[in-house]
């Protein structure tokens, strides 16, 4: 075993240099035009992927838009004419509102939130001048109490 492996080694240590030496032919890089590096890259981005936006915005070209949906001019005529009226009704804000209620020290007592989805307030008390609640499992920091979803009143 050990002279065979010996054998190998001093053939390939002698053949070795016999495979350098032989020329290699190196092939030139190859070479692309202007053109058909613009060509390329313009096909590059038609391929991109398209957007959420463009997905809708063909699924909405397929289907016909329905005349009777449209305000026609007397709908438009009729708004203009409730809103110089101002009989008309703001619509309601999608945006969560959190108001202040402040005493007459100017010190805030407590919050109320307004959440853009049901528009049902609820009141969180600001427990400032309280001590703090240090009982396990409460937040020692927090000054804020529990919120008052339910206000009864008698």
């Amino acid at each position: 075993m050990r002279k065979t492996l010996f054998c190998l080694t001093i053939a390939s240590m002698m053949a070795a240099p016999v495979a350098m030496a032989a020329p290699q032919e190196i092939a030139p890089p190859p070479q692309i035009s202007q053109k058909a590096a613009a060509a390329a890259y313009k096909n590059a981005q038609k391929t991109a992927a398209p957007t959420n936006y463009e997905r809708v915005g063909e699924v909405a070209r397929r289907h016909p838009a329905n005349p009777d949906l449209a305000p026609s001019a007397a709908d438009y005529e009729k708004a203009r004419q409730d809103r110089a009226a101002g009989r008309y009704t703001k619509p309601e804000s999608k945006n969560t509102e959190i108001e202040a209620v402040r005493d007459q020290n100017n010190r805030i007592r407590e919050y109320v939130v307004t959440p853009g989805s049901t528009h049902l307030p609820y009141r969180i008390e600001n427990r400032a001048e309280r001590p703090i609640d240090s009982a396990p499992g409460s937040n020692s920091k927090s000054t804020l109490g529990t919120t008052k979803l339910i206000n009864l009143g008698f």
